[in-house]
């Protein structure tokens, strides 16, 4: 920030005419291969099975819903579908399973629905971090 700052650098307040901004755009499709994504698509996978597992192994009543690099704990027995079925979520248990990773130190986006976000800086230590994180929830769930 320092060369906006100092006027080396004009900012002219949009995206599109912000170098900047475009700079870092720049940056990220360098790195942000096809290999790259894939293998936070698998880290995202692997997350997603190894929670199903804690889920069945607890008998907890949710189940995890993924798409990409995202992913979520749902606290339902059954898929959410419409308006009806994500109403009939235990918001109580999603809010304590928020907290709980808050905590904990994994910071994830305030909602009822535990999702997160796999990003290229990501690597097995943080999806290990995140299963383990759960499977202390789940037991002391059981407890």
């Amino acid at each position: 920030m320092d060369f906006v700052t100092n006027g080396k650098m004009a900012h002219f307040g949009t995206f599109n005419g912000n170098p900047l901004a475009m700079a870092g755009i720049r940056a990220v499709d360098k790195i942000c291969t096809a290999e790259t994504l894939a293998a936070a698509e698998a880290l995202n996978q692997q997350a997603l099975e190894r929670i199903s597992e804690i889920i069945d192994e607890y008998q907890l009543p949710a189940h995890t819903v993924g798409f990409g690099v995202k992913g979520c704990i749902t606290w339902s027995t059954t898929p959410v579908r419409n308006y009806r079925d994500y109403k009939a979520t235990d918001f109580a248990v999603a809010e304590l399973s928020w907290l709980w990773s808050l905590n904990r130190g994994i910071i994830t986006p305030p909602g009822l629905d535990e999702q997160w976000l796999i990003s290229l800086a990501h690597g097995q230590k943080e999806i290990d971090i995140l299963v383990e994180d759960f499977r202390s929830l789940a037991a002391a769930l059981r407890s």
